[in-house]
């Protein structure tokens, strides 16, 4: 009787035993549940960490987009610019002078020998043809080029089309006064001042020196021109920045310079109006 009464006692004390520990475990939450349901500050931290790198990676594709459209801007425009260069340089006018031209028409000097007309030939190796263009030049026997004189000159108006050529300034001289500077000693040089289709202004100096043989002075036919190539100075045959830093300043200068008279013509820097005719 009394073992039944002390195993009854045993099961209610254990039974209470347990039922506290429901009890308690119902009043505290489990250590498993508190990491499921609530944040820590670890994971606060790495998802954090998670967003900056998000961020940086948005940032950095975002700018290698617009370095990308940046580039692709930069080097159509850069496309664009050598498209109208190339442009501009294979239809523009392009002028130089590297000859003379020898002429004579049959006419006789007062020792009766045939009187030639000594010139430069100026050539438009260019497409188009030249716009408002100036020009002087001098043909002579000379030492030394003098361009400072010639530069204070008269400068002639004149037009030169595409693939075609004129004579500058014409010199008179018989055969024999030609032979005699066969070596080099006849000189020509020249300024010219010219816009080509596009607008755009340039500068041309030129000077070169004939050099020929022997020629029958005599017998050549009248009318049929020599064309006789020029060995280049060393100094002055340039075209534009080639012709010194203040190109732009000098080739403005000569644009802003007009014929003497309004019923005067000039051309190749020679007088052809009444005044030359008297």
């Amino acid at each position: 009787m009394l073992r039944q009464q002390s195993e009854s006692a045993d099961s209610r004390s254990n039974t209470a035993g347990q039922n506290g520990a429901i009890v308690n475990q119902a009043a505290h939450p489990s250590s498993a549940g508190e990491s499921d349901g609530a944040e820590t500050p670890a994971t606060k931290t790495t998802r954090g960490a998670k967003k900056h790198w998000l961020d940086y990676a948005t940032a950095f594709l975002t700018l290698a987009a617009a370095g990308g459209a940046i580039t692709a801007a930069v080097f159509t425009g850069w496309q664009a610019v050598t498209a109208d260069q190339g442009m501009r340089a294979s239809n523009r006018a392009y002028v130089h002078s590297t000859s003379f031209r020898f002429v004579h028409y049959g006419a006789k000097n007062e020792n009766g020998r045939t009187q030639w007309s000594v010139s430069p030939v100026i050539d438009n190796t260019g497409n188009t043809g030249t716009r408002e263009m100036l020009m002087t030049s001098i043909v002579g026997a000379t030492g030394e080029p003098d361009f400072d004189a010639l530069e204070k000159t008269e400068f002639a108006p004149a037009l030169i089309l595409p693939k075609s050529d004129m004579t500058g300034a014409v010199a008179s001289m018989d055969g024999r006064a030609l032979d005699l500077l066969r070596g080099g000693g006849l000189i020509a040089i020249g300024v010219v001042k010219y816009a080509d289709i596009f607008g755009d202004l340039h500068l041309v100096e030129f000077c070169h020196r004939a050099q020929f043989g022997a020629i029958d002075w005599e017998g050549a036919p009248a009318g049929q021109p020599l064309r006789i190539r020029g060995l280049a100075c060393e100094r002055h045959n340039c075209e534009d920045n080639e012709c010194g830093a203040d190109w732009q300043a000098r080739v403005t200068a000569v644009a802003s310079r007009r014929p003497e008279a309004s019923g005067m013509r000039r051309e190749a820097g020679i007088d052809t109006g009444p005044a030359a005719r008297r």
